[in-house]
């Protein structure tokens, strides 16, 4: 989400006439971090495979009704069919409770080739709890779960998919926790980095393709595991039409199985789980969201915030720093062997989005292409430079040059600080408020 150019001019001129004022005092107090003990949550893994599917009429699939470990709260899942043409699914997902009452059946995607669908469908909502595209919330702890699969399309669903669900406990009890939750160790790691192709949000004429970067980042590993694929051809399966959405989880998984890869969606609670993955040579595509933060959350991210965004992790160096391929990043491919931090971006993706990862395995003959370069140094204050650079159009920012003309560099470096400072802090203020209303 981005604050519109009509506020984000106001804010300039604001901070336009504030850089004029005295600038003696400190008229702003430095914001402070908020530290909060962190409720650790668990996570309970499976697969639900086709052949556990029961046939409940001519074009219907039952799963037994599945009971994880311990009741949850959250649930996200992925499916597992290369399908024919001509044939396609609905599915849909039921909750039980600990008294034993059920939920509906809840509409959670298709696949292939299905009836019209008028309309822009909605987030389905029920009394305890929704599913918001490809997660599942609930207000109330279910302690199990079924699947629905039901044939669409011209010719009848040969067999079902196969499912990999994951649960989640957000708020466990102390013994659960203690039972379930992941282990974090703090030892060192050797590095490994996959030299992988940035792929940019551009279809096979070079023309942009907005807010695709899952598509992007799919395209990224599988063109690294041999097989490029254009993006709009990517695309054509990501996309969702009836949520008008560019691509949830279980789809952007779906086109990777499509293309003849093994696929899944799992969490990463700790950096032990994602070394275990990409030691495996498999590719993690990152779910993250980087909304603004008071000064001293992030230490230094490539940018300074980002909606949803999907990232393919390269891996990690020596010195531990986290490198991706980020579509986001296009011009002079600043989006190629692009370095985080590892506390930032286990803020923005760990922490954030619960770790969550669509994972792309290789085929038994992909050569990986280790990156064995040199990596420049860590690259300090970029999201500074790209947030100037992008409102440097505004007219205020030519006021603020003309306002500096003639002054002392002592005096004009101070008149610049008190603009920016005023900007970040009537920005950041409109910006969590944009959050609250759910914008």
């Amino acid at each position: 989400m981005r604050l519109s150019s009509k506020k984000i001019c106001a804010f300039l001129c604001s901070c336009l006439a504030l850089a004029m004022i005295s600038f003696s005092s400190d008229a702003f107090a430095e914001e402070t971090v908020e530290k909060k003990e962190a409720v650790a949550p668990i996570d309970a893994r499976g697969i639900v495979p086709a052949e556990t599917f029961k046939k409940s009429g001519d074009s219907e699939w039952l799963s037994s009704v599945i009971t994880p470990a311990f009741a949850f709260d959250e649930m996200i899942y992925s499916w597992k069919l290369r399908i024919p043409d001509g044939e396609g699914f609905r599915m849909y997902l039921q909750f039980t409770f600990d008294d034993g009452s059920k939920t509906e059946w809840q509409y959670g995607g298709f696949w292939g080739k299905v009836k019209p669908f008028s309309g822009k469908r909605e987030k389905p909502k029920f009394a305890e709890g929704s599913i918001d595209l490809d997660q599942v919330l609930l207000s109330k702890k279910a302690t199990a779960f079924q699947i629905k699969v039901v044939s669409e399309g011209d010719t009848t669903l040969t067999a079902p998919p196969s499912f990999h669900v994951i649960t989640t406990d957000n708020k466990p009890t102390k013994e659960l926790s203690e039972k379930f939750a992941v282990v974090r160790t703090a030892q060192a790691y050797s590095p490994k980095v996959m030299n992988l192709p940035l792929r940019k949000q551009k279809d096979s004429k070079g023309v942009d393709t907005p807010d695709r970067c899952q598509s992007a980042a799919l395209a990224t590993a599988m063109q690294f595991f041999g097989k490029p694929v254009n993006l709009e051809d990517v695309i054509a399966w990501t996309n969702d039409p009836e949520y008008d959405y560019p691509g949830i989880w279980p789809r952007t998984v779906g086109t990777a199985v499509q293309n003849g890869f093994d696929a899944y969606i799992d969490r990463f609670r700790t950096w032990d789980d994602v070394k275990a993955t990409v030691d495996q040579n498999r590719i993690i595509l990152i779910s993250q969201t980087m909304p603004r933060k008071p000064k001293g959350y992030y230490t230094d991210p490539p940018y300074s915030h980002l909606g949803g965004h999907i990232v393919a992790l390269n891996g990690w160096t020596e010195d531990g720093r986290i490198i991706v391929t980020d579509s986001a990043l296009p011009r002079n491919d600043e989006g190629y062997m692009v370095q985080w931090l590892p506390q930032d971006l286990e803020k923005i993706w760990m922490e954030a989005k619960g770790g969550v990862g669509m994972v792309i395995v290789p085929p038994a003959d992909a050569k990986i292409d280790l990156f064995t370069g040199k990596l420049p140094e860590f690259p300090k204050g970029r999201w500074i430079r790209r947030d100037r650079e992008e409102i440097a159009r505004y007219p205020a920012i030519e006021g603020l040059k003309v306002l500096v003309e003639g002054k002392s560099p002592e005096e004009a470096q101070k008149m610049k600080d008190k603009f920016w400072e005023a900007f970040y802090k009537e920005y950041n203020a409109e910006y969590e408020k944009a959050l609250q209303r759910g914008e």
